[in-house]
């Protein structure tokens, strides 16, 4: 259970929620497919800095990096994919020119100032994959699962992690979603995370039902793979290419992923008008008792598989944490989120952790972000005397 109610005072992992912005990255809005080009955002104009600002600017209000997971080519200065024709439609004939402009420059800046806003992820190079001028789906995989072959693959990465540089944009990302949500795992060494965990990647967003499973996951909505913690993504209700779309009825968690348009007004002036919608209705969610928007991928991949995984027991006066279950994500540091709610503020000890952050969100609900010591199976827990006393 992820949920223990004590004498004094009630204990819980709260489900977390991460908002992907899928498709960034994009100039060009048009849907290209029918010349086989990309899909690309199916908006009827180009993007703009306008857009990213939409972004960061909701990522601010609810204090959440933003996952948008980038399609890069728009962004190549130099035309280095003329040596990789499988990653546009112009093949060996490359030729970015009408997308390179003041805005580029512009943009790049933005992004570069907005780091603890808007987190990149990878999404692809060109989104699909071409076969001598046609168009496949999708890059990565195709349409049964079966990835593309490993070292085409390899020069994709390198490829996007070269654009990334070009424009100062950082290092590789941690996290990925997979174009067309077309992926396969649980193939170990044939598998894309384990090329991926070469180039850093650590976490990854897969519609688990789309996705060809070469074995089972650990759990129905968990896998890790090579290093590699994947989540299921469900399919949203939201169409891909809807502009400016409400928020969905229902928000479960642990992953909302949605569109670029989809947060966007045809008029780039008015997007603050559409992400103050999903401002406030993300903002609401989060302030559940057993809700918490994640501020970032890797505390939202973790937060989900302790909120899985481990079992909360009452312990004498206090609580334990089981988290025999749960992966050790490696050398990265683990951060659990905890929501309490008792009559008065409290102070508490913790054993087998330490507390990074005590946040008194209302007056009877406290936030506890602990990081467990490095070998720690269990962690126990206990009120001392209230502050008032």
């Amino acid at each position: 259970m992820n949920y223990l109610r004590h004498d004094n005072f009630e204990l819980t992992l709260p489900m977390p929620l991460l908002l992907i912005v899928e498709d960034g990255g994009w100039w060009q809005g048009e849907n290209g497919s029918i010349r086989q080009e990309p899909f690309r955002t199916g908006m009827q104009r180009h993007h703009c800095l306008a857009d990213y600002q939409a972004l960061a600017t909701l990522a601010a209000k609810l204090k959440m990096r933003i996952l948008v997971a980038m399609v890069m080519c728009e962004w190549d200065r130099k035309d280095i994919l003329r040596r990789l024709p499988s990653a546009t439609w112009q093949g060996a004939e490359w030729n970015n020119q009408r997308n390179r402009g003041p805005w580029l420059d512009e943009t790049a800046a933005f992004l570069q100032q907005q780091h603890d806003h808007l987190e990149l992820g990878l999404h692809g190079v060109g989104h699909e994959y071409w076969r001598k001028g046609l168009l496949e789906r999708s890059e990565f995989h195709d349409t049964q699962g079966v990835m593309r072959p490993q070292n085409e693959v390899k020069r994709h990465l390198e490829a996007f992690g070269e654009l990334l540089e070009q424009n100062g944009l950082g290092s590789f990302p941690q996290a990925f979603v997979p174009p067309a949500l077309q992926h396969g795992f649980g193939n170990a060494g044939e598998s894309f995370q384990a090329l991926a965990s070469r180039f850093n990647i650590r976490y990854g967003a897969v519609n688990f039902a789309r996705a060809r499973q070469w074995s089972p996951p650990q759990h129905k909505t968990i896998a890790w793979e090579a290093g590699v913690l994947l989540l299921d993504l469900p399919r949203t209700e939201i169409p891909w290419n809807l502009v400016g779309a409400p928020p969905p009825a229902t928000l479960k968690g642990p992953l909302l992923g949605i569109h670029w348009p989809n947060m966007l007004h045809q008029d780039p002036r008015r997007n603050f008008e559409i992400v103050e919608v999903w401002r406030e209705r993300l903002q609401a969610w989060g302030e559940d008792f057993f809700h918490l928007l994640a501020p970032d991928s890797a505390a939202c991949w973790q937060q989900y598989c302790f909120q899985k995984l481990a079992r909360i027991r009452r312990y004498q006066a206090g609580a334990e944490l089981d988290l025999s279950r749960v992966p050790q994500f490696g050398n990265q540091e683990r951060r659990i989120f905890l929501k309490i709610r008792s009559r008065e503020p409290r102070r508490w000890r913790l054993q087998g952790a330490n507390l990074r952050e005590q946040d008194q969100q209302t007056p009877t609900v406290e936030l506890l972000t602990i990081v467990p010591e490095q070998s720690a199976r269990k962690i126990f827990i206990e009120p001392l005397p209230s502050i008032s006393g």
